[in-house]
């Protein structure tokens, strides 16, 4: 499959987007570093589209599986290199369920199946990034 994506500049750094499902992107860098910060950076886009990825898969697979939880948080934590290009070289996510008598085991199955089948994004960096993942169920 190919897809296209369109980026217009906008005005020095800042970049607008109409995403193909309709939404609006801006991206820009900070105002020190020559921006107008009127939009994210690009890497922070990267890291919520591993989120939502990742997010979406876990959610799909456990409802799947009819498991409840009052709330799922995903936080990522991330080391890049510091010459060019400053690559991520270790990311690890940490995917956060609260809730009563979450099973656990069914939400590692998920994780898994996510990490190492479904989440495009997690494969994608797996190519330059050691990628982990762990579960906190409260």
């Amino acid at each position: 499959m190919k897809y296209e994506y369109s980026f217009q500049n906008v005005k020095g750094m800042h970049f607008y987007s109409r995403t193909p499902s309709g939404h609006d992107i801006h991206i820009d860098a900070s105002k020190d570093t020559g921006g107008s910060d009127t939009g994210a950076r690009p890497m922070e886009y990267m890291f919520a589209g591993l989120a939502g990825c990742t997010g979406v898969d876990i959610v799909m697979i456990l409802s799947k599986m009819h498991v409840e939880y009052d709330s799922f948080d995903i936080k990522i934590f991330a080391e890049r290199r510091e010459e060019e290009p400053k690559i991520y070289t270790n990311i690890n996510i940490v995917y956060e369920f609260k809730g009563k008598d979450i099973p656990l085991e069914k939400v590692e199955r998920a994780a898994k199946l996510s990490y190492d089948k479904y989440c495009t994004a997690i494969a994608t960096f797996r190519g330059t990034a050691e990628v982990t993942y762990e579960i906190k169920i409260n």
